[in-house]
């Protein structure tokens, strides 16, 4: 287990992590291609394997970690970086630490973030591709059957789907915990009742028996996940002018895309509430056995994002996903047809962590005048999203609905 207190990585070998891998054949520069363990060549073809690595997936301790942080203030600002293959000047957004040169895509990393005590340790490789990501967006759209017809034409063209890395916490615990309540058991009885002829009749009804409980339970909580980001915005914001041409929209959208994913210095605070908060805590299928230890050459081609939600908070937020698990075995210990509980002490042991990459493909699409955005999980192919709704649709439906309803209470109404 690493030793927080331990020299770390020097800048010159941090901003070295994330460099330029050209091309043995043409010169052009090497991206990493997903599914494989490969860089590949976007205009020969080429490739060249990646090599293994002695570093292992390591799990850190929790508390000597906060306990180190509690003196430091972990900041990662924006910044004016060169590109150290034709020069050019740019800005890198401070929700970044890799990306790739606007100009001539070279990798490009922050010096700044290589400043930060905790970086990223390990990651899952991009498994779908940038085709297959469409692909999967396009499907997502038309099995949306509330969706305007028109969109789901509009979904054939590229809405200039971009690859990133998105930070995340992974908390491992133990916790052991004793309980005590009451279960709940069902039963059935029978009762005497007059009806709306006058008649005595025997019903019957469902009441509870309950016994008081108590016990305790324990769990190995693995790779709890937590997103550490708190960048990107979902909440829906019109065009600066609407245009009719789907080129025109497809050019916004890009534009769009670029800010989204801070080539151009991010959105800001003016477009609501967080991406990663309304997709990332249902887009929960990341299969943690596939992580790799952290290698530069996974990273060129995509963009990487630096953690903006600390280790203590993002713990928080752990904890509650724990003690939610906790409640449920719990209630399942207790049994029965109902659970109360009165009592729950909790004990927490064993308490690690990890800093990871997770990939995801992002984008953004201009529908009407009005900003839609979507991630597709990089590993499995999971669709996360916002789609507008067709006004005649959603008419059709509750008119139908009505209908119905009008139907059946007068068949019911004419039996009675």
């Amino acid at each position: 287990m690493e030793n927080p207190n331990a020299s770390q990585t020097t800048l010159d070998q941090m901003t070295a992590k994330v460099r330029a891998f050209p091309c043995t054949s043409c010169g052009a520069k090497f991206s990493f291609a997903p599914g494989t363990k490969s860089l590949k060549c976007p205009y020969c073809g080429a490739a060249n394997e990646i090599s293994d690595t002695d570093d292992s997936v390591e799990e850190l301790d929790l508390e000597a970690w906060l306990d180190k942080l509690v003196s430091e203030h972990e900041t990662h600002a924006q910044e004016q970086v060169k590109c150290s293959n034709c020069s050019a000047e740019q800005t890198l957004a401070a929700n970044l630490f890799a990306t790739a040169c606007t100009f001539c895509g070279t990798p490009i990393t922050s010096k700044s973030y290589a400043q930060r005590l905790l970086k990223p340790k390990s990651l899952v490789p991009f498994k779908v591709t940038k085709l297959q990501a469409q692909d999967k967006w396009r499907a997502w759209i038309k099995g949306m059957w509330m969706a305007p017809s028109a969109l789901k034409q509009f979904a054939q063209s590229d809405g200039g789907i971009r690859g990133m890395y998105i930070p995340y916490w992974t908390f491992d615990a133990n916790t052991y915990s004793r309980y005590s309540g009451a279960r709940g058991d069902d039963y059935s009885e029978s009762y005497q009742t007059t009806n709306s002829n006058g008649e005595r009749v025997t019903e019957t009804r469902t009441q509870t028996r309950w016994t008081n409980v108590s016990g305790t339970v324990s769990f190995f909580h693995d790779d709890v996940l937590v997103p550490a980001s708190s960048t990107y915005s979902v909440s829906g914001a019109k065009a600066g002018s609407p245009l009719a041409a789907k080129m025109q929209q497809t050019a916004q959208a890009r534009e769009m895309l670029a800010q989204v994913s801070g080539a151009t210095g991010g959105l800001g605070s003016a477009m609501g509430s967080s991406l990663m908060g309304a997709f990332s805590n249902e887009m929960r299928t990341w299969n943690t056995k596939e992580l790799v230890p952290y290698q530069e050459e996974y990273i060129t081609g995509f963009q990487a994002e630096a953690y903006q939600v600390g280790l203590k908070e993002g713990f928080a937020h752990g904890r509650q996903i724990i003690d939610a698990k906790v409640h449920s075995l719990v209630e399942q210990d207790i049994g029965g047809d109902h659970q109360r509980i009165t009592g729950l002490n909790t004990d927490y042991t064993h308490l690690t962590f990890k800093h990871i990459l997770l990939p995801v493909w992002m984008s953004a699409y201009i529908f009407k005048g009005k900003t839609y955005r979507f991630m597709v999980n990089g590993q499995t192919g999971e669709v996360q999203g916002e789609s507008p709704k067709s006004g005649w649709k959603i008419f059709f439906l509750v008119a139908g609905i009505l209908v119905l309803l009008f139907i059946f209470l007068a068949v019911f109404g004419k039996h009675r």
